[in-house]
């Protein structure tokens, strides 16, 4: 084989090598190789990776943190309102509606009357919790 052959062949794999190694690397949009690494990163624009909000989930979330024999799982309602937005915790009040509650009891129970849920969260956070939620969400508590 003549010297150059050798450096032909030599050439052509170096960029066969360089164009193999590119495409093993290059990554879309999701972060996934474009030969199917499996490299993973949220995308600002990609809202198939960012959880789907549904306000009647978050609904039965509170509705159940709220609705407690033994007492409020304060915990559960900062957890399910984090990262909800003013818009979202509209939609979530508009969903929950009105439902039953017993101010002496303090849940859904015979004799109470059909609150909201500003009401439901006034009567079952003490005032610093509820004046922190007011204050992330003013248009609407």
């Amino acid at each position: 084989m003549t010297d150059k052959k050798k450096v032909i062949i030599i050439g052509v794999s170096v960029v066969v090598l360089g164009v193999g190694v590119y495409l093993f690397t290059k990554t879309n949009k999701n972060g996934k190789s474009l030969l199917g690494g499996n490299k993973k990163y949220i995308d600002e624009g990609d809202i198939n990776l960012v959880p789907a909000f549904s306000a009647s989930q978050k609904v039965a979330l509170l509705y159940d943190a709220m609705n407690r024999y033994m007492g409020t799982d304060e915990t559960q309602i900062f957890e399910t309102l984090t990262g909800v937005s003013q818009a979202q915790f509209g939609l979530i009040s508009k969903t929950f509606g009105l439902k039953n509650y017993n101010r002496i009891l303090g849940y859904n129970t015979i004799g109470g009357s059909k609150l909201p849920l500003k009401t439901w969260l006034r009567e079952e956070l003490n005032d610093a919790d509820y004046n922190l939620l007011r204050k992330k969400f003013p248009l609407y508590l």
